[in-house]
């Protein structure tokens, strides 16, 4: 980073000109925290006010940071523009604060002589005097992404006039925005204050508070590069928004501010589409499709992207933003299958059962999957029958507990070595086995007896097989409604009182008593009002009051005492004969 013209600076000398900070394109929205908040305003009672004399602000100087700038042409003729590359939070959350204390005076004009000539000279350190149509000209502090319109408005109290303004309304959300965080963080600490006790503030900050202003050579430096190795020193950029930054920098222009609406119409209506909890989780899988490997988390889903479009151009980067924005629907019936069900009822109950099994390692697969049906590449009876072997095959694997870790290289890639084969359900098969993935049936069997399943932390799974199992038991053909009995009993207690102890004999010392209490034997469906009421009654007790909705409860009732580890691994093995006919590769 180059050093010439480096300054000693304080705000004073920042806000004096009509100027305009720019938070350039590829820079996160405003986002600092409580944390940064509350140690800004620690910062100036601790080590400004507390060596202030004679309100000599001058020489009561407290470092802030750097700020690095590149300055830019600008369009108007009396404004000088700078992008800030590194400093945007402070400078943000500087600009906020004075605009605060300037509306807080505005309220106090008529308790003070003063308060009137306090708010003209913060007018001059905050407002651009320009004659413009577009009225965000008189913002000395400028952002995009949701921010410059809650910035105007505390600053003037209302909406701007401005060709922008329609846009931003859909950006910006009151309830998320940390512009608006910060403006009630920072009207709770000073509200009180009195008319010198604002006008000392305001002295504090745009005096004693110091930063490095670091200018930057356009035709020398890389704005976004500096940026990315700056900003880790602070608060590190996510994942995405590294990715957004990298993608959306061929498609910078001032000119034709077309970045702006790409960013709203592809990269932000993506983001809304899947919720911004899950976005990084989306790209992840997105961009894993038809990879060797599912691509690591975080940092490494950005560098993976970048590495594969060393040289992003225009036309690349807004191929990345259609495909980003194509694939959230069928994201979205893929993790959310209930809330965003998928549009074809049979598809649709198997994306259920399958992010019931809590495996998203496959999700890439899936989303491939269904893009293609979406596409016509696939057929309904195609896609449903692949669907339906990759749901037995989860099935299988996670009841027998045997190792996923192959899955992130397993299922990436697996539908280009299966869509161009005439049987895709065979060809399916033939790459399942291999990669000898598939569980056969004495393997299955044996699992039910032996291993747990139910699982407190993956309920849904336990339900799951549960569920399965007594609807292919019920005789009538028709069926419960499964919301309702969906409580899981334990037909032998998970904490066993004196009465089984002394029941169960020698089994209650048995090593393995706390695994077969779990196995599918001792397991039976319920609903949750007559599940709170058997507790550690006595089998014989329960038997009596389980309920006949449940075909798993009508099953323990035909059962005969006692009710031990022989009679359970019995049970298991008799349900497990069912669950081979339900989870079986129709070959």
């Amino acid at each position: 980073m180059p050093t010439n013209n480096v300054l000693n600076r304080n705000f004073e000398e920042l806000f004096s000109a009509i100027v305009r900070y720019e938070i350039p394109f590829f820079q996160r929205g405003y986002a600092w925290e409580q944390r940064q908040w509350k140690k800004l305003f620690d910062d100036i009672d601790n080590e400004i006010f507390e060596s202030v004399e004679d309100n000599n602000f001058e020489n009561a100087e407290h470092f802030f940071g750097p700020i690095v700038v590149l300055e830019k042409i600008s369009q108007h003729p009396s404004l000088k523009r700078f992008l800030i590359i590194d400093g945007q939070q402070r400078i943000t959350t500087i600009y906020l604060l004075l605009s605060i204390i300037r509306k807080l005076l505005l309220a106090k004009t008529h308790l003070s002589t003063s308060a009137q000539a306090y708010i003209e000279k913060l007018d001059s350190w905050l407002i651009n005097n320009l004659n413009d149509e577009d009225e965000y000209l008189k913002l000395k502090v400028f952002s995009t992404k949701g921010d410059r319109l809650p910035t105007f408005k505390a600053l003037f109290d209302r909406n701007p006039n401005s060709i922008h303004l329609s846009e931003d309304q859909l950006l910006y959300d009151q309830n998320t925005n940390k512009v608006d965080e910060f403006i009630k963080f920072a009207n709770k600490k000073i509200k009180t204050y009195d008319v010198p006790q604002l006008w000392q503030l305001t002295q504090a900050i745009i005096k004693s508070l110091k930063i490095v202003w670091i200018p930057l050579d356009e035709k020398k430096d890389d704005a976004q590069a500096i940026f990315e190795s700056l900003n880790d020193a602070g608060m590190p950029l996510s994942a995405s928004e590294l990715l957004c930054n990298y993608i959306f920098k061929p498609l910078t222009n001032d000119a034709t501010n077309e970045h702006e609406r790409l960013h709203n119409e592809k990269w932000l209506k993506a983001r809304r589409e899947v919720g911004e909890n899950n976005f990084e989780e989306y790209l992840r899988n997105l961009f894993s499709i038809g990879e060797k490997k599912r691509i690591g988390k975080e940092r490494r889903m950005y560098v993976h992207f970048k590495i594969k479009n060393l040289r992003i151009n225009a036309d690349t980067a807004k191929a990345t933003l259609d495909k980003i924005l194509s694939y959230t629907t069928v994201y979205n019936n893929i993790s959310k299958p209930i809330m965003c069900p998928h549009g074809n009822e049979k598809i649709k109950r198997l994306l259920i059962k399958i992010f019931d099994t809590n495996m998203s390692s496959i999700n890439p697969f899936l989303m491939s999957l269904l893009k293609a049906f979406h596409n016509g590449a696939l057929t309904e009876a195609e896609t449903i029958n692949v669907l339906h072997e990759t749901f037995v095959l989860l099935v299988r694997r996670k009841v027998t507990k045997l190792p996923v870790t192959k899955y992130d290289t397993f299922f990436p890639s697996l539908l280009d070595k299966i869509i161009n084969e005439p049987d895709k359900k065979k060809a399916f098969h033939t790459q399942v086995q291999t990669e000898q993935l598939w569980v056969s049936d004495q393997e299955f069997e044996l699992a039910f007896q032996t291993k747990e399943i139910y699982n407190s932390r993956e309920l849904n799974f336990s339900r799951l097989i549960l569920q399965e199992i007594d609807r292919s038991m019920q005789q009538f053909g028709e069926l419960p409604d499964y919301s309702t009995i969906n409580t899981i009993e334990h037909i032998l207690p998970q904490t066993l009182n004196d009465h089984w102890t002394v029941y169960l004999g020698e089994d209650a010392l048995n090593i393995n008593l706390p695994v077969i209490i779990n196995t599918l034997g001792n397991l039976s469906l319920n609903s949750p009002p007559a599940n709170s009421s058997f507790g550690q009654k006595p089998f014989a007790q329960k038997q009596k009051e389980y309920t006949d909705s449940s075909a798993l409860a009508r099953d323990v009732k035909a059962r005969q005492e006692p009710w031990n580890i022989v009679a359970i691994e019995k049970r298991s093995k008799d349900l497990a004969r069912k669950a081979i006919k339900i989870w079986s590769w129709s070959m």
